[in-house]
């Protein structure tokens, strides 16, 4: 298990849940589609047979109108799904369901932060809620930019470190953005990891890098160790 999720730090606990529901808004279901493609990686790992793998990982302002109009259907959905059910033991497809309620139905965020946290053993701190709550676009990123940077991500991973069993090296960027969120409160630090740096940034911009890996549960391998020794 990955440090970060088997840690003694506080929780950083999901905000309190309001009344709006924002499903016709606009602006809400831009906001909804941008976080369930930035959300698609993790839960195809956990579960490789999810209907989400077939998603196409691209920004809201690079989809196209059908791929758009499919992801916020399947949000829309979720929040009628959610209307009908008596209690969170009744809701169906926990990561869409808390996406959906944090953006287009609100009403639900309680239940839904209950459905996606009913698995106690993913941390001791952390609730895979208090996790999705952490994943979610900061001000000081755009989703296409978060997107660049996994792909530069995932790509350093699958040249010099093994990730942890049971995980992918999608899944393994998205928690190493996430302990990066939580320990600087934005997403600047982690697109800062995968831009150009110069000679004298860049031994910094690995180390941290290679902080995170470590506490996602990645492991160095004999290229990394090898290049290591070449410094």
């Amino acid at each position: 298990m990955p440090s970060f999720l088997a840690d003694d730090s506080s929780s950083n606990a999901p905000a309190a849940p309001s009344t709006a529901d924002n499903r016709e808004d606009p602006a809400a279901q831009q906001q909804f589609f941008d976080n369930v493609i930035l959300a698609v990686p993790m839960v195809a790992s956990l579960d490789p047979t999810s209907s989400w793998t077939t998603i196409e990982l691209a920004a809201w302002d690079e989809a196209d109108t059908t791929t758009r109009e499919t992801v916020v259907e399947m949000g829309l959905d979720a929040c009628t799904r959610a209307d009908d059910a008596a209690s969170a033991s009744e809701l169906k497809d926990p990561a869409m369901t808390w996406l959906a309620a944090r953006f287009l139905c609100e009403e639900h965020r309680e239940a839904a932060d209950e459905f996606l946290s009913n698995d106690k053993k993913i941390s001791p701190t952390h609730t895979m809620a208090d996790l999705f709550e952490l994943a979610v676009v900061k001000d000081d990123a755009t989703a296409a930019d978060l997107l660049l940077a996994n792909n530069v991500c995932i790509a350093a991973l699958a040249l010099a470190w093994e990730v942890h069993e049971g995980f992918t090296p999608d899944a393994t960027c998205w928690l190493i953005r996430v302990q990066s969120v939580e320990e600087t409160g934005g997403d600047a630090e982690y697109i800062s990891l995968f831009t150009n740096a110069d000679d004298a940034e860049q031994a910094a911009v690995d180390a941290r890098f290679g902080e995170l890996a470590k506490a996602s549960g990645a492991t160095p391998n004999e290229l990394s160790e090898l290049l290591e020794g070449m410094e």
